[in-house]
């Protein structure tokens, strides 16, 4: 009975009168159970007594508080339970974004010409990744920023100078030979407006075959026999049997000119996609060269278009 006593008024607040309202008797008692004279039964009869009596009174605590209390803290034990399902939500969400977040960035990098080897990464606010910091006026990113060109030239080309429109349009062809036609070449004109020669036929290559005994350039086989100074070449490699004896100390160059280590090779020029014609200078004829009704593209040096419709020495 005093354990249950001592529990119940353990969680009370207890307000004692003075103690010259507590009998005299209940003082003999409380001393007597110290001492161990009496039981413990005895001396809670007593404090039980005193309780009845009023002269100790124990506040017993608030139950609607505790119901209270209880209340909250089932509903914080739900909300506790809501947010972790919710966080689960969310983490699965966030991998869903990191996911579409990879593909967006590979679209990215495609639409700004980013090298397809360079490593994933985070992307600036002007929408370049990191390594390519610098967006330009021709709307891609690059390595360094723009040089400063001025308000009436605002484009910078690749031969390092800046000019009034883009280097390149929207169809890949260059401003220069705008018009993009159905072989895939750009010309300068469009495709529409070209109107062939009536008697318009292939390109006809007239002149003979190129000597193999002269494999760098391109040299009518003999006959007739030719010298040195009836061709433009000059210090090139002579190989086989030189019928039209270029290479007179037998040293395997031929028509040399100056020192024989640096042999003059010129290419063909690109301006002439479908012939082999030498570039300039010299400025050639069409007189001079074996070909008639060839396609003109790129600058035409030697000027052979004249009516700049796409076809050279047109006959």
């Amino acid at each position: 009975m005093l354990s249950v006593l001592i529990v119940s008024v353990s969680s009370a607040t207890i307000y004692a009168q003075s103690q010259s309202d507590i009998p005299a008797w209940v003082k003999g008692v409380a001393n007597f159970w110290v001492e161990g004279n009496i039981s413990d039964n005895e001396f809670g009869e007593s404090i039980s007594f005193l309780i009845e009596q009023k002269i100790i009174q124990v506040e017993m605590p608030n139950t609607d508080d505790e119901f209270q209390d209880t209340s909250r803290i089932r509903d914080l034990v739900v909300e506790n339970k809501k947010l972790e399902a919710e966080n689960r939500k969310l983490k699965n969400e966030i991998s869903i974004l990191k996911n579409e977040n990879r593909e967006l960035n590979s679209l990215v990098d495609n639409l700004l010409d980013v090298p397809s080897d360079y490593p994933s990464q985070e992307y600036l606010d002007n929408g370049c990744p990191v390594g390519y910091p610098y967006i330009w006026s021709d709307g891609k990113c690059h390595t360094t920023s723009e040089p400063n060109c001025l308000a009436n030239k605002p484009y910078f080309w690749s031969d390092g100078f800046c000019y009034s429109s883009p280097e390149y349009l929207d169809n890949g062809c260059r401003s220069t030979y705008p018009y993009l036609w159905s072989d895939g070449m750009c010309y300068t004109i469009p495709e529409s407006n070209y109107n062939p020669p009536t008697n318009y036929n292939p390109p006809t290559d007239t002149s003979p075959s190129c000597d193999t005994a002269y494999p760098d350039v391109c040299i009518p086989p003999y006959p007739p026999d030719l010298d040195c100074d009836e061709i433009i070449y000059s210090n090139f490699r002579v190989t086989g049997v030189d019928y039209h004896g270029f290479d007179t100390d037998y040293d395997g160059i031929g028509c040399e000119v100056g020192s024989p280590s640096a042999p003059s090779t010129p290419s063909c020029d690109p301006s002439y996609p479908d012939v082999c014609i030498a570039p300039y200078p010299p400025d050639l004829n069409c007189g001079d060269i074996g070909y008639s009704n060839f396609r003109v593209i790129g600058s035409d040096p030697h000027g052979f278009d004249r009516d700049n419709d796409g076809i050279g020495c047109e006959s």
